[in-house]
């Protein structure tokens, strides 16, 4: 790209947030957006590279809420392997496209929210980054679970969060007879002549930031940085996929093998059930340590949707722990009803103490049963 059409572009897509260098003389942004540094990120970026390899040969990077894609141009200068920006607004994703061109470098950018994010759809990454994104997130928790989710190693979060002379201290507060920890959380209201009505949502401590990371499932977190109104969050994933006690990560389907529709009253049913792990956290069984989180095959017996005859119809236990993608053909052993008529037996698995898998968002298996 010449000069003079680098010159075009950066006047034709502004106005920038992001200051990134196209050439020795030329910079994508001259005059400052709102109130943040002209060069901004850079005096973030000097933060957030100390928690980066100098080196990144080998690693993939997905950089969520990239803007005009000033951090995925530095993690690619670091001889990242893969890099992916993504950003919901189309202005911010037309600048990334053009810088790219502009420094010839082998960078994907997407027009993608992080509530789309899957394995399925992205893929998982070494290392993302999530920088400036949270505080404009409707669905906090869930936004957290999706950047859980694509992450393979290192999660590292940069956000607005309370200011420090104004965060409430944590505390311990029951909570339906158990004591809870309680990290301040402030909801942003939003008037109707706000600059940004739409885009800033929540303004977390940084102890809340550490809770949530930890709950949706990362092995480590911890706060690199806090310094007056922005804070850097750093999460690990141990080696080993989180386990059946992390709710955001369950998700199954449910396949009939074998099993009958029409019997006797009071006779023995018997239903081989090929269930498969579909989340991202491995299955605990009762031969694990755990006291609740263990899965199992269970069943319910209906009437119709609404009319329920047993909840609580029938278990049965896996043979091992399934991994992600992992898939085993369960036999679950049943009474049938000692009153005549039609039935619907619904299986579903279940988080022992925690949560049946349907309400965490998986299809249940019906199946018509009619009894004489």
């Amino acid at each position: 790209m010449t000069r003079d059409e680098i010159l075009a572009g950066v006047e034709r897509l502004k106005p920038w947030f992001h200051c990134i260098s196209l050439a020795p003389d030329i910079l994508t942004k001259m005059v400052s957006n709102a109130d943040e540094p002209l060069d901004h990120p850079r005096s973030t970026w000097e933060i957030i590279s100390q928690c980066l390899p100098q080196d990144l040969s080998g690693k993939s990077v997905l950089d969520v809420g990239c803007n005009a894609g000033f951090y995925s141009v530095q993690a690619k200068q670091r001889n990242a392997a893969r890099v992916v920006g993504l950003d919901v607004q189309r202005h911010e994703i037309r600048q990334a496209h053009f810088v790219r061109r502009a420094l010839d470098l082998d960078i994907e950018f997407r027009r993608m929210s992080v509530y789309e994010l899957s394995p399925r759809l992205i893929g998982q990454f070494d290392i993302t980054m999530a920088l400036g994104l949270v505080y404009h997130c409707k669905h906090l928790v869930l936004a957290f679970e999706r950047l859980f989710q694509v992450t393979k190693e290192l999660l590292i979060l940069e956000t607005a969060v309370i200011p420090a002379e104004k965060t409430p201290a944590s505390f311990v507060h029951p909570l339906g007879g158990i004591d809870r920890t309680l990290h301040p959380l402030m909801y942003v209201e939003n008037s109707p002549d706000a600059s940004e009505p739409v885009f800033n949502w929540f303004l977390p401590s940084p102890n809340s930031l550490v809770a949530i990371a930890k709950n949706v499932g990362f092995h480590e977190a911890s706060i690199f940085s806090a310094t007056g109104q922005r804070a850097v969050l750093v999460a690990r994933k141990s080696d080993v996929f989180a386990d059946s006690r992390v709710l955001g990560e369950l998700a199954a389907t449910l396949e009939l093998v074998n099993g009958t529709t029409a019997c006797r009253r009071d006779a023995d049913l018997r239903y081989r059930i090929a269930v498969q792990n579909t989340g991202q956290a491995r299955w605990l069984t009762p031969g694990d340590s755990a006291d609740s989180g263990i899965v199992r095959l269970g069943a319910h017996l209906m009437r119709d949707e609404e009319e329920e005859v047993a909840w609580d119809y029938g278990r049965a236990d896996l043979k091992g722990q399934l991994l992600p993608g992992e898939e085993e053909v369960v036999e679950i052993r049943l009474r049938a009803p000692s009153v005549p008529g039609t039935y619907c037996l619904e299986f579903d698995m279940v988080s022992e103490g925690l949560s049946w898998f349907e309400d965490l968002g998986s299809d249940i298996l019906k199946l018509s049963l009619q009894v004489s």
